[in-house]
């Protein structure tokens, strides 16, 4: 038990410098008795012991505190909660685009993978891409304009390869798309990010947002020569 408890000391026990188990590095520098070693394995084990008994994802701690309903998904009022109590408040604006952003999918639903895909993949810089500027503003409502152009029964989606083909050239003389090769290797499938045959603006979003085009290094050119 001494010495235990002095392994354990708080002086002695920091994060940092290492990656072995607790109890790796326990047993090696103290005499421990193999009697107890099992036993102190799994008191010790990493699934265990970490910040309170659980090594779950800031993501998840946070997505589930904010969860208010517990229905799995986030709302936009929860989200607005969330960013305010960060520091960040979004107007209502904002939220419009945020969903946009966050439901990349275009279900409707904010889902924890995805919430944990903006949360962690952003990082520190995770709040300013749910605000846009004029100019990214201007952006998507030219492609939104577009879409709208083959989105005939304004249902938010194209149901057909067809159209999103139209739809790309279009992008492409309005300078919004430039890489024809870029272009071309991006199938139906890969922005059809739900998998039900339909291309929604949501989706056509997330693909401008994983090809840099919204949040490039340097979007002004691109936006600058919108028609």
């Amino acid at each position: 038990k001494d010495k235990l408890a002095t392994a354990l000391s708080p002086h002695l026990f920091a994060f940092g410098g290492t990656t072995k188990p607790l109890s790796e590095i326990i047993f090696k520098k103290y005499d421990i008795d193999k009697s107890v070693k099992d036993k102190l394995a799994t008191a010790l084990s990493p699934h265990l012991f970490a910040f309170g008994g659980t090594t779950k994802p800031l993501s998840e701690i946070i997505f589930k505190k904010y969860d208010i309903d517990k229905s799995g998904t986030i709302s936009m009022d929860e989200l607005q909660s969330l960013c305010y109590d960060s520091g960040c408040y979004l107007s209502d604006k904002d939220l419009q685009w945020a969903k946009i952003y966050l439901d990349r999918d275009g279900d409707g639903q904010i889902t924890y993978n995805e919430f944990a895909q903006w949360w962690t993949a952003s990082n520190n810089d995770r709040f300013k891409y749910l605000k846009l500027t004029d100019l990214q503003q201007k952006l998507v409502c030219k492609i939104s304009e577009l879409f709208r152009k083959y989105d005939k029964d304004n249902s938010g989606q194209l149901d057909n390869r067809e159209k999103f083909e139209k739809l790309k050239q279009d992008l492409l003389k309005n300078q919004i798309l430039k890489d024809i090769h870029e272009l071309e290797s991006r199938s139906f499938n890969e922005v059809d990010r739900s998998h039900d045959g339909k291309i929604n603006f949501n989706e056509l979003i997330a693909w401008f947002i994983d090809i840099g085009i919204i949040f490039g290094n340097d979007p002004t050119k691109t936006l600058e020569k919108i028609k």
